[in-house]
This record gives C-alpha cells, structure tokens and sequence, in this order.
C-alpha cells in the first residue's frame, strides 16, 4: 500500500476484512469509491468522512469508533453478502469525539467537501483538510489550556543523536544533539524533560532509536487488532519515510520556513542530526495541518548543560509537576498563582528545565522582588487576568482554524496592553522594562477588528452574524433585503388576499418548495388562472406565482451571497491579522514571562518566602528550610531546620531515624529550595545561600520495576551507579 511518507503504516496481514470491502465494492457507489480513494492514501488513520451534516467511518475505522467513542454501530449495504460497517457523529460536535481518540492515541483524518453541492454536481468532490495526531493536536478539548504538547522528531548517525521538540499550539521549537557514549541518555533525559505525546523517528532507524528509548519493539500501537491501544510509554512513536529526514531537504526546509539564508545564526553549524531532526518536525506538522505554521518563526538549539538536568525519577521523587499516576500537590501547584494558560504552560517549562545561567537568574529574582509591591503586583495581575491564550490563538491563526470569537478574543486581550504598559512604565529592575518593551498593544490591528467584527459574533464565518453593520455598503444592503422578508410577505399577502377576494390565503415557506401561497380548498374555486399549481393537499392546494417566485430567487440570492461576503472579509481580516504574527508571538511570550514573575511574587508574599542568594562558590546554605508542599498540606506549622553543604569539609550528610521521622522530607526539601531558588523563585526559608548547580539525582524510597525482572535492590543499585557514573562535582545528590 502506498503510503505519503508520514502516515502510520499498516499491516495488511491484519486487515484482510478492509481488503475484501475493497475488493467487493469495485462497482459499489461514486461516493464510496472516492472515501476509499482518499482511505487509501491517509492509511494508518481514522478517516472522519464529511457526508452533509455528519462525520461517517466505515469498515474497520467504524468498528474501532464504534467501540472506542460508544456510539451505534449500523452498516451500509445491509442486504449485501458483505455489508459495510459504519458509524457517524454530527459535525457540530465532532470535535469532541475526536479529542477521545486522539487522547487514545489514534491518528484522525479529517474529510471535508471541497465544494458545494448543486444542480448538475453528481458528486461533491472531497479532501483532507487536516489530520489531527497526540503531537499536533491544538484543539481546546484534546489539550487542556495550561498543558503543554510537544511533537517530538529523534534522529541518529552512527554516535550523534539529535533531538527536536514542537510545541505547534504556541510555535516554540527547540532542537539539541548529543554525541558519545553518555548522547542516548541525554536525549532520554531531555524526553523526560519535554514530555513529548508522539515522537517521529525514521523507518530506517526505527529499532535503534526504540531499542535506545526503552521501548522493547512497541514503538507502534496497533490500530486495528480489536484492542484498544496500550502505550508502555506517555508518547506514541510514530515511522515516517527516511526522505523526510534527509539533510538537504531539512535545511532547506528550516530556511524557508525561517525567511533566513543561513542557520549559522541559531546556532546549528554542524549539527546535522539536530537540523534533521528540527526539519522533520516541521515536514510533519505541513503535511498534516495542511498550513505553513508561520508562528513557528525560530528554532532555539540548546545543550545539555544550559540548564539543570532533571530526569524522570527526580521529577517524580521531588512531586515537581502534576502527573496522571501521582496524587497530591506538586511544587506547580504551590508556586501556580498564574492567571493566564500562556504562564502556568511556562512556569511547568521552567520547573522541568531550571535555569544555570546566574545572571539569568538573578535578573528574574530582581524582578520578583519589585513585584513584591503589593500594588504594583495587583495592578499587574489584574490586567493579566482579562487576556485570553494569545500564544494559542496565534497558532491557531497561523493553522487555520481560528474562529470569529477567537478573533473577538484576541481584540478583547490586545485592549488590556495599554493599561499593562502604562503600569509597567516606571519600574526599575531590567527584566520587567524589556518585558514592557516587548508587549505590543498593536492599536490598528485591534481597532480593525473592532471595527470589523460584531459585539457577539457567531462561531463560523457565514452564519450571518459575523461582519458589523456598516463595515460593507453590499452586505448592508442584502441584509435589509433579507431582514424586510416578513414585512414583504406580509404586504404581498395582503394585496393577494384583496386582489382575489379570498380572506384565508395565506403565504408560507419550506425548505422543499420555498414560499407558496396556500388556499384551502372551499376557497379554490376564487384562485386566479395565473397561480401556478405546486402541491396538493387534503385540504388546501398550494401554488406560486412569477411575482413570488422572482422575489424568492432575490432573497435566495442575496443570503448566498451575504454567505460569501462574510467569508470573503473574515478571511481578509485574517489575513492582515497573521502579518502581525511575529510581534503576537513576542507579546504572548513576554505576558507568560510577566506572568511566571508575578505569580512567584503572589506565592512568596503568602508563604512567606525569601530571595535566596546565589554564588559561584560550592556552599549550600540553609537556615530554618521548610520543605513548600508539605508545609502546604499541614495544619499546624512546619518544624524548619539548617542544612550546610560544600565541596571539601562538609561533601556529605548522612541523617538517620525512625520510619516516618522526616529523613526523605530533608531530602527532598534541599533539592526542592535550590529548583525554586534556580527558576527565579523565593524560597522557604530564613537564609538561604546557594551555588549554581548542574543536576540533581534522588534515590529516595524503595522501588521496584517486577515487570522487568528487577527487584527493589537491582533498581537500588542501578539507579546508584547511574549517579556515580554521571555526576559531576556541581551535581546535588539525595
């Protein structure tokens, strides 16, 4: 089965059913034909087939919807030796059924009509205008507004392995490499780190990069084996052709899509794994989302060592961020007083990848001080909370699926910025002023929607509610013919009923024959030879008129095209909108920055935090700690104790007592104050001086991995001689 290079491949072997539908429908229906057509080349997924009002899947995509969104399982061609199974959903409410699979794990086409039905169109011509998979989805019902999903691409060649992170939603993309013996394991802890929902390798490296991830050859979940997917990981992998991973093309990919005639500038000179792995991610998102994705207008190359490493067991041991197998609070939820989706997604980013860079630091700290204020930090706050998701709707911008009340949404935000920047135009520290600096009000723009827009516009262009009264002299004017229609027929009936003397005619409308005039049938005998007969009924006969029917043609007319006008100017706006994208993506960014800040001001003001002092040298020093979530959970007051560590007299503390004493909560309490102290937060504590370090390990608890044969004391010592092997004289270990 030819495929298009990046959908998922199937095994024939496993859908001799599918192959027989094919082969037993050759002279089945035009329609039929064509869904095949389209199935044929988007394998691997489930095919939403648009047929007027619904969504319909056939064949094993049915059986599999049927059974996966709990919905009635009929069949086409009931009476055939082989009938068709099918199922459907109403395309208002697809978007939720599709978020069910795609949160499952299954890869969905969306098929729509391409064109209009109308006389002489025997069959409306179709296409996919969008496949949605656990990386790309953007959708509000499959991505909660402050989680993040990043698509990832990982790409190796012979000791360099390179790795790229997609967040398509907001166009963040980063990309590393790595190279030696220890480069798979940083790119595992990077995965860990990212949290990837699909991860694209190349069929032709497919079992040395799941054999790398720990994947044991179930990189692919089957689609239709009559078992619901079960990842043995949080991300699918997903093989696409090894031409789409091929240098030149992703080079020259990455320098279109970045308006640039070199990368040099990002920092990707001799990387090729890393551009390989970038420009995949890119290839992908085009083909699937049928868009360039222009908010995706920079690529950011890291290294292992820009920021502190924290690997999956330490995130887990340290409750770090929320995870679907863990219950109770996390350091997210004690430090999360955000107020928009775009900085609680960063606050999340800055905890799994704190920051080494003092200066860095330093300069979020100075900024979290001066919000300290408790009014500058109100009025900051409560401008944030009346912006919506600007980082999304510029993605969705960008993918083509925004919305008038998107559009709407984002005006309503872009209003908030000049209150934003006048409270912002006295501070001090550096960070808040180059923040202010690049929040962008953008007036024309807002004013523009503003003006194009009605109050409460309706959810999809041509609805008729869309354009503001006034905007358009042609669109007025075939408003006031459609609005005067109840007027109209009023007048027209009364002049009939006076002209043929009949006092119970009546003109009426339906969707079959349009407007008619109705006359019962005691009253037939009065009708003028010149109505035209439409329909009989048992008690009345139904007929029209050239007067009526010309009228009804003019209204008829006018509603297509107040339709195609709003499209036309919704799409126009669009369009001036989407060339602002850079200073929206700026903007969106520099408000979840402002955010983050504030929000760790808002926690330590309630907690009574400190700022932490930070130093070159190798000395943690603590007075009167207190570990955050527990000190949150309890209802008396947190026992606080010192900690002093260095690199020559005091490299390590050995602390005993009984089960339950608090030994594990000093652990994790240190490692817990020198995170928050690393992403720019204030800490729980009277003092705390504290060096810059590279990387934190745990081993705290017993643990055991039985499915693998590893007992508590293999995993024990497994996981020690990983830290002795990788530790560094900067590293905290616990």
């Amino acid at each position: 089965m030819k495929t298009t290079g990046f959908e998922r491949k199937a095994d024939s072997a496993k859908l001799p059913y599918w192959e027989k539908v094919k082969d037993s429908n050759q002279n089945s229906t035009p329609m039929f034909r064509q869904y095949l057509e389209i199935k044929k080349a988007y394998p691997g997924t489930m095919l939403f087939f648009r047929l007027g009002d619904f969504y319909e899947l056939f064949a094993e995509d049915a059986i599999v919807g049927s059974r996966e969104l709990q919905i009635t399982l009929t069949a086409r061609q009931k009476d055939s030796p082989n009938p068709i199974p099918m199922c459907g959903v109403p395309h208002h409410a697809a978007s939720s059924y599709i978020a069910k699979l795609v949160n499952k794990g299954y890869r969905v086409a969306i098929c729509e009509q391409a064109e209009a039905a109308g006389k002489g169109v025997k069959l409306v011509k179709r296409e996919v205008v969008r496949v949605i998979t656990p990386g790309t989805a953007v959708d509000d019902r499959t991505t909660p507004s402050g989680e993040t999903v990043y698509l990832c691409a990982v790409s190796c060649e012979k000791e360099s392995v390179g790795a790229a992170f997609l967040e398509l939603s907001t166009g963040e993309l980063s990309a590393t490499q790595s190279a030696g013996p220890g480069a798979w394991q940083n790119i595992r802890d990077h995965i860990d780190s990212f949290q990837p929902k699909e991860i694209l390798v190349s069929d032709a490296e497919e079992k040395v990069v799941c054999r790398e991830l720990g994947l044991n050859g179930h990189a692919e979940k089957p689609l239709f084996d009559g078992r619901a997917p079960a990842p043995v990981k949080p991300f699918i992998v997903t093989p696409v052709d090894h031409l789409k991973f091929g240098l030149g093309d992703c080079v020259r990919l990455l320098k279109k899509q970045f308006r640039v005639q070199e990368l040099s500038g990002y920092g990707l000179d001799f990387r090729d794994e890393a551009v390989r792995s970038a420009g995949a991610c890119l290839a992908y998102v085009h083909q699937t989302q049928k868009a360039a994705a222009d908010h995706v207008s920079e690529i950011k190359y890291f290294e292992t060592n820009d920021f502190l490493v924290l690997d999956s067991t330490t995130v887990d041991n340290l409750d770090l961020v929320d995870r679907p197998q863990r219950k109770g609070r996390s350091l997210c939820d004690i430090l999360s007083e955000t107020v928009t989706p775009m900085g609680a997604r960063l606050l999340k980013s800055w905890l799994l990848r704190p920051s080494v860079k003092r200066s860095e630091i330093e300069t979020r700290l100075a900024a979290v001080t001066e919000l300290t204020d408790p009014i500058l930090r109100s009025s900051v706050r409560l401008y944030l909370k009346k912006i919506s998701d600007i980082e999304r709707l510029t993605g969705k911008l960008n993918l083509g699926s925004m919305t008038p009340r998107d559009l709407s949404s984002l005006a309503s935000s872009l209003e908030q910025i000049p209150n934003l920047n006048d409270t912002l135009a006295d501070v001090s520290s550096l960070l808040l002023q180059v923040l202010n600096e690049n929040i962008f009000g953008l007036p024309e723009i807002r004013e523009l929607i503003r003006t194009a827009l009605s109050n409460e516009p309706s959810n999809t262009p041509g609805d008729g509610n869309v354009i503001r009264q006034g905007f358009d002299i042609e669109l007025d004017e075939l408003r006031n013919i459609t609005n005067s229609t109840k007027q109209t027929i009023a007048a027209f009936e009364g002049k009939e009923r006076e002209r043929t003397g009949i006092a119970t005619l009546k003109v009426r409308f339906n969707n079959v024959f349009g407007y008619y005039i109705e006359v019962s049938k005691a009253q037939l005998s009065r009708a003028p030879e010149s109505y035209e007969r439409r329909q009989t009924l048992a008690n009345a006969e139904r007929f029209t008129t050239p007067e009526l029917k010309e009228w009804e043609q003019k209204v008829r007319t006018a509603e297509d095209r107040i339709t195609q006008i709003e499209i036309e100017l919704f799409q126009r706006l669009l369009e001036t909108v989407c060339a602002e994208t850079n200073k929206l993506v700026c903007t969106a960014r520099a408000i979840a920055t402002l955010d983050v800040l504030a929000s760790f001001a808002e926690s330590a003001a309630k907690n009574n935090y400190v700022v932490p002092q930070l130093h070159d040298g190798d000395e943690i020093e603590i007075k009167s700690g207190r570990h955050p979530i527990v000190e949150s959970a309890i209802d008396g007051e947190f026992v606080p104790n010192d900690i002093y560590l260095n690199n020559s007299t005091d490299r390590m503390m050995i602390v005993t007592g009984a089960n339950m004493g608090g030994k594990s909560t000093i652990l994790r309490q240190v490692a817990l104050i020198q995170i928050m102290a690393q992403i720019g937060s204030f800490v729980p504590a009277n003092k705390a001086r504290l060096p810059i370090v590279d990387r934190i390990w745990t081993r705290v608890g017993a643990s055991d991995d039985l499915a693998s044969g590893r007992s508590t004391f293999m995993v024990e010592m497994t996981e020690t001689a990983t830290i002795l092997r990788n530790a560094t004289p900067r590293s905290l270990i616990l």
